[in-house]
């Protein structure tokens, strides 16, 4: 079923590299409808994919991910990561511009000896493709290193989520080592009766409905036509695994891991938040903090049975306190020669189509499906104030009801050369990716929730012309989006807390283009909930409170037009705490970033805090194929004079 994405309604006019805002005029969406598009059935989806009916389109030639520079010499020696971020430098010194950073357990090709050792005593190594990196507390050649091993597992490219993530229900230690029965009772409050309840409770509480790593994508990350959610050949689905793999083990039964047996660690603690070596925990976690996961195993009588979750920075989180989570599998759609540019995408639930005879809109037949995706004709009517549009199939949609999206009155620079190029509409929550002045995949977005307000005082997201500053593979956020890896303030989360391993606080200089070692993106805040095409008021202050959040495997609230909180919703990752490894994250301005929205469902409606919100299908697709890409190995890169410009990203109202 076809992804219900929507474009953007206004059209976009670009000269000279500049974004200009011309009026949305159907005589646009009129010159388009030569592009000839195929409408697909209005049919409920489960996955936000392809309709059901959709005739599978051949090949694609256009799409193609970047492409990074080719592997090094397999008889290079390698050089291990060993610090939970490792920043690269330009040249062997810590002064040095920035050109990504390096997760642990990361091994890289190295030069065969060090370039130099001033302000390093271990050596500088020049790794691949380029840069060096200090050797010594950050990185090791011995490939031996028992922090390597316990880190082999790495982030997974291929998949729309690269770790398994979890929230946390209840408030949790963040183990450092395997704790006995008595640790947990002295760590944790009311135990006792946290544990009862899970028994009684285990069989219901831990299920989970299909989610992001179930909808099938190809090697680009495109949804695969004609295959439904959960459609995994050979793999399994979500629902067909056990828990230990749902909480990022191989199996069910995985063993205790070399470095916790014994109930030693065996490796130094990583984690931003710094204990003596006796300490059997670092840190608590609050509740609806995102927790991202590289294994689990269960354990015997003596730790009282429970099953424990690695964190990507090898802490261990008991299972009974944290829930699996997939994301939600929305996602948009590619775009052929066969359906294409001008579309109507359904942005309310309940929304009709209409027939218009004598200047009356009537409307008729069942309620089209929340998301769904509309060929237009290119005609446009106003009824009692109102704007109609034509579909192919000779229906009408209500402004009120849907977001546009339509080519660009004209093109800019970009496209004028060949070049990628990324369309974000903030009053139709839509997103299209060009290549040229061809448009080769949709989506909904949400953007601030300010909509249209000024970024520098609100939550909305800012408008104009930009490029992608720089990749991050996953990062840590705060509950408002500030990350000190894009240049926003940080301010829900202790300094304490800060991503980047040195427990520093996580508040870098303002304006900062650079690729931190850190572990938070920093979309900052700024939207507010603007307008969906003309649909339902945005909350008015003091509206917008978040309602409680849904039972667990509850699904989203949808919004309904005369929503007086519309898309202001409550759900898992609300609040003020971590967002561990926010995937796919691009930052194209200081404090503001395309990523990855693994705690929400709402695509379509602004509810951001200045970021791009995209599903992890659509942030993953997007991620392999903007520029520049990922150096193998690496987990964050600047774009510039080494890596070569950012992909440019336009947005408009």
């Amino acid at each position: 079923m076809l992804p219900r994405a929507r474009l953007s309604a206004p059209l976009l006019s670009v000269g000279s590299g500049r974004a200009r805002l011309a009026a949305w005029a159907l005589a646009g969406v009129a010159a388009l409808a030569a592009l000839g598009c195929k409408r697909p059935a209005a049919t409920g989806q489960t996955d936000g994919g392809v309709p059901d009916d959709a005739a599978a389109p051949p090949p694609a030639a256009q799409g193609q991910n970047s492409v990074p520079e080719p592997p090094p010499p397999p008889d290079k020696p390698l050089l291990g990561i060993t610090a939970f971020v490792t920043t690269v430098y330009a040249e062997p010194r810590d002064t040095a511009k920035k050109l990504g950073y390096l997760r642990v357990g990361a091994k890289v090709a190295r030069s065969e000896e060090p370039v130099g050792k001033a302000g390093c005593p271990g050596g500088w190594y020049e790794i691949y493709p380029k840069g060096f990196v200090c050797a010594g507390d950050d990185a090791t050649t011995d490939l031996e290193n028992p922090l390597l091993k316990a880190a082999a597992k790495r982030p997974d490219l291929k998949a729309a989520l690269p770790y398994r993530y979890a929230f946390v229900r209840a408030v949790l230690p963040m183990y450092v080592k395997v704790p006995t029965a008595k640790q947990q009772y002295d760590s944790e409050f009311k135990l006792q009766e946290h544990l009862d309840w899970y028994k009684q409770n285990e069989a219901t509480v831990n299920q989970v409905v299909l989610g992001a790593p179930d909808v099938p994508i190809d090697d680009r990350g495109v949804p695969i036509p004609g295959k439904h959610i959960g459609e995994m050949g050979l793999g399994k689905n979500s629902q067909e695994i056990a828990l230990g793999q749902l909480l990022g083990g191989e199996t069910d039964t995985d063993p205790i891991p070399f470095w916790l047996e014994g109930g030693k660690r065996l490796v130094p603690n990583i984690s931003d938040f710094k204990v003596p070596d006796f300490a059997v925990f670092a840190d608590r976690a609050r509740r609806h903090t995102g927790l991202s996961l590289i294994g689990s195993f269960p354990t015997g009588e003596d730790n009282l049975n429970r099953r424990f979750a690695i964190t990507t920075d090898l802490r261990l989180a008991p299972n009974t306190k944290i829930k699996p989570d997939l994301g939600s599998p929305w996602h948009g759609l590619e775009l052929t020669d066969e359906f294409s540019l001008p579309l109507a995408f359904v942005r309310t639930q309940g929304a009709k189509a209409y027939r218009i005879t004598k200047g009356k809109a009537t409307a008729e037949g069942d309620d089209l499906a929340w998301r769904s995706v509309h060929a237009l004709a290119g005609t446009m009517k106003t009824v009692e104030g109102v704007k109609y549009y034509r579909t192919k199939d000779k229906r009408w949609l209500s402004q009120l009801d849907v977001g546009l999206a339509v080519p660009p009155a004209s093109f800019p620079e970009d496209a004028e050369k060949g070049k990628k190029w990324i369309e974000i509409s903030i009053t139709n929550q839509t997103f299209v990716m060009w290549e040229g002045k061809r448009p080769i995949y949709a989506t909904l977005v949400s953007t601030g929730k300010a909509g249209l307000d000024d970024p520098k005082k609100t939550t909305a997201t800012v408008r104009g012309v930009f490029k992608i500053r720089n990749k991050h593979i996953t990062a840590t956020m705060d509950s408002n989006e500030g990350s000190s890896v894009g240049g926003a303030k940080v301010s829900t989360v202790a300094a304490s807390h800060s991503p980047d391993g040195g427990g520093k606080p996580a508040s870098p200089k303002a304006g900062d283009k650079g690729a931190k070692p850190g572990g938070k993106p920093d979309p900052k805040a700024a939207a507010k909930g603007g307008k969906p095409a003309a649909k339902p008021a945005a909350p008015k202050p003091g509206a917008a409170k978040a309602k409680p959040a849904p039972a667990a495997g509850g699904a989203e609230k949808i919004p309904t037009r005369g929503d007086g909180e519309y898309g202001v919703t409550r759900r898992r990752g609300e609040g003020t705490f971590q967002l561990r490894d926010v995937p796919y994250i691009q930052y194209f301005e200081s404090g503001y970033a395309l990523h990855t929205a693994y705690w929400h469902d709402v695509f379509g409606t602004p509810r951001s805090h200045g970021c791009v919100n995209l599903s992890p299908v659509d942030a993953h697709r997007v991620f392999l194929w903007t520029d520049p890409p990922v150096p193998e190995g690496w987990h964050a890169v600047n774009a510039g004079e080494d890596f070569g410009e950012g992909t440019t990203v336009i947005i408009h109202e």
